[in-house]
């Protein structure tokens, strides 16, 4: 057996979702990992429990997952989510770098639904676009409550874990990816489509930055509630006759269950298929001349039927990620490998090697 010291261990890659948890650690050099421990588990809570005692109860839920599965060290990178992050793509005239941060803060002023004193913000550049022939930069203004990144680090330490940084989900999908995109073009960019238990998140970006980035608030949860409702059935038995569903490899029509959970969830996953198309068109206007590649899909749903109705419905070339495919070595257990997807966010945390 090969012995890792410690610091060769990543920190542990934390996606809590509103019910869920997935963690990745990987060890070895950033050109030789693998995945040391890796773990997905839901959350049961009682209907009217508090806040205060759902944080409790996943906190003692993340000490158990991680003794369960032999975690290293307790050094964590988790990620805000769909509803704990303010997004907004804003076109400012071109500034020098210096000046962007004071013009994004003035921005955040007029459009975040809470005071800007009380929220966290940063901004991504998107890169150069024009507005009736004029040269404008997109940047991607993001902001979150100072209250919900203190809930988080008060999580955290519930369940002895070290914040090490908290990151955003898009960063943490597209960072999985980045061997794809240095394969990419200089004037061509990917579509990350990232379904999550509250949201699919839209993610444009090229081989420097993230050029587009929108939340549809349609994912995993959405889906559950409406088999439950649409067959009469308790959200538990809901979400487990759909999880047959996901992993199949194909779509039986003869097969009355394939054909009670598909006709629950069509309408969603058209508004889903619908809300995408109007991503890509906006991205064709906004930066032409970057020509689109490919849209990956990844996250919770991703399953190879629903990349045959992605492609049919939005008549773009959809692929499947595979977080995996970035390590030196795959992990060998089958239902790891199950819709490898699921993993991409927890990873691409445990892949973040510079802190902020």
């Amino acid at each position: 057996m090969i012995s890792l010291n410690r610091s060769k261990y990543s920190p542990i890659g934390l996606q809590l979702g509103p019910s869920s948890a997935t963690l990745v650690q990987l060890a070895g050099s950033p050109q030789n990992r693998i995945v040391h421990a890796i773990a997905q588990e839901q959350f049961d809570f009682q209907e009217n429990c508090s806040i205060e005692e759902r944080d409790a109860k996943i906190a003692t839920e993340l000490r158990r997952i991680l003794s369960d599965h032999h975690f290293k060290g307790r050094r964590v990178i988790s990620c805000l989510g769909s509803q704990e992050l303010f997004i907004q793509n804003v076109r400012l005239p071109q500034l020098p770098s210096e000046e962007i941060a004071k013009v994004v803060a003035w921005e955040a002023e007029e459009r975040l639904p809470y005071p800007v004193a009380d929220a966290e913000i940063r901004h991504l550049p998107a890169g150069q676009v024009f507005q009736e022939s004029n040269s404008k930069q997109e940047v991607i203004l993001l902001a979150c409550h100072n209250g919900i990144l203190q809930r988080q680090l008060n999580l955290l330490e519930q369940a002895g874990l070290t914040s090490v940084a908290i990151d955003v989900e898009p960063s943490a999908t597209i960072r999985c990816f980045q061997n794809v995109s240095q394969d990419l073009q200089i004037n061509s960019a990917n579509c990350y489509l990232n379904f999550g238990d509250a949201a699919t998140t839209v993610i444009f970006a090229d081989q420097q930055n993230m050029l587009f980035l929108k939340y549809i608030m349609h994912g995993s949860d959405h889906l559950d509630r409406a088999v439950a409702e649409n067959l009469d059935l308790p959200l538990t038995e809901a979400i487990r006759l759909r999880k047959i569903v996901t992993n199949s490899p194909t779509l039986d029509a003869s097969d009355e269950l394939h054909r009670s959970v598909i006709d629950s969830i069509r309408s969603i996953l058209e508004t889903i298929s619908t809300e995408v198309e109007n991503c890509l068109r906006y991205y064709k206007v906004t930066f032409r001349g970057k020509k689109l590649e490919q849209l990956i899909v990844t996250g919770n749903e991703s399953s190879p039927w629903l990349i045959d109705f992605l492609s049919e419905q939005l008549n773009t070339n959809c692929n499947m990620g595979n977080p995996f495919e970035s390590l030196k070595r795959w992990p060998n257990s089958t239902s790891i490998l199950e819709r490898p997807g699921r993993w991409t966010t927890a990873m691409g945390l445990a892949m973040k090697e510079n802190t902020l």
